[in-house]
Parts: C-alpha cells; structure tokens; sequence
C-alpha cells in the first residue's frame, strides 16, 4: 500500500490489485487501460505508474465479474462499468440544491438514459433473438450432416458388397473351370 500525497486514501499498485482481485498483473492493465480509453482516470506516480484506490478497485472488481461470461468482450465490459459508473455521478449531482438550469439538465440526462436503456434492451432482444436463429441453423447444419454420413455409410456399404459378390462369383467361376479341367483332363 502506498499513501500518496495528493490522495488522503490508500492507494495500490497494479502487482498489489491483481494479488488482491486473483488476476493477472498483465489482465489488470489492460482492464485499466480500456477504462481510460473509455475516459475514466486513474492516480499516477511521478513514474506514470497508475495507482488504485477503492473505487478503482470497484470498477477493475466489476470488469472482472463481468468478463466471466464468455459472450462479454472487455469492450462491451468496460461500456456497462462505464455506464454504471456515469450513473453514480449522476445520482451525486442530484444531491445538489437544484437551480432551473440543473433541472432542466437534470430531466435531459434522464430521458437520455432511458432512451439509452432502451436502446440497450433492444439490443439485447436482438442477440437473443440472434443467438436463437444460430442455434437453429447448427442444428439444420447437424442434421444435414448426420443425413450426408448416413448417405455415405450406405453407398459404402453397398460397393463392399458389391466387391463380396463379383469376388465370389468370379471365385465360383475359377473354381467351375478347374474342376472341369480336371475332370475333363484339360
């Protein structure tokens, strides 16, 4: 832990998060990294070396959670952190003596985010319903298959027993030949 000057909390650095949150040092900067793409700011050292403090650590914690579902890429993860982490500013700002103008401001930051809610669940409709015809297009792939082998496994079966009977027949007609040859002296 490191007590910065700036900061009157504690702080840790990447090795210390990652031992703490069971990750990877190389997993926890680059979680750190798609936040700041994403415009959130980290505590730096003299050396740019980041440093974390506990909300730090809440949104790095909530991108980890996040990315154990396999369908979540870091990119979608980092949006829904960012998102929930927006909304607490905002739930901060309502705290305020509110003028017209933060009203105002106020009821446009709200309809935004319903419409961005919506959006969102749209969005999520429209991967289900995705996710559905994919998985009835494998299984049209699976069944087309499974009839293709059943196809191959017959005509297999039928050309080795067409083999069998022309090898038996031609061994019956070897067999006729020469016991009439010894029988007729030929």
């Amino acid at each position: 832990m490191h007590e910065n000057v700036e900061c009157k909390e504690k702080t840790y650095s990447t090795a210390e998060l990652a031992t703490m949150l069971g990750m990877g040092v190389t997993t926890v900067r680059k979680y750190a990294q798609h936040l700041e793409k994403a415009g959130y700011e980290f505590l730096k050292t003299k050396n740019n070396a980041r440093l974390f403090v506990d909300k730090d650590i809440e949104k790095i914690r909530h991108l980890k959670d996040l990315r154990e579902n396999p369908h979540v890429t870091v990119e979608q993860a980092t949006n829904i952190v960012m998102g929930k982490w927006k909304e607490k500013e905002i739930v901060n700002i309502t705290a305020l003596p509110k003028t017209p103008k933060l009203i105002k401001e106020e009821n446009v930051i709200s309809t935004e985010i319903l419409e961005m809610k919506k959006l969102i669940e749209k969005q999520n409709e429209m991967i289900i319903s995705l996710m559905e015809r994919l998985d009835q297009q494998q299984n049209i792939i699976n069944e087309w298959l499974n009839e293709r082998d059943k196809d191959l496994m017959r005509t297999i079966t039928e050309k080795l027993e067409t083999q069998k009977l022309i090898a038996a027949t031609t061994e019956e007609t070897t067999n006729k030949k020469s016991f009439m040859g010894k029988l007729f002296g030929k």
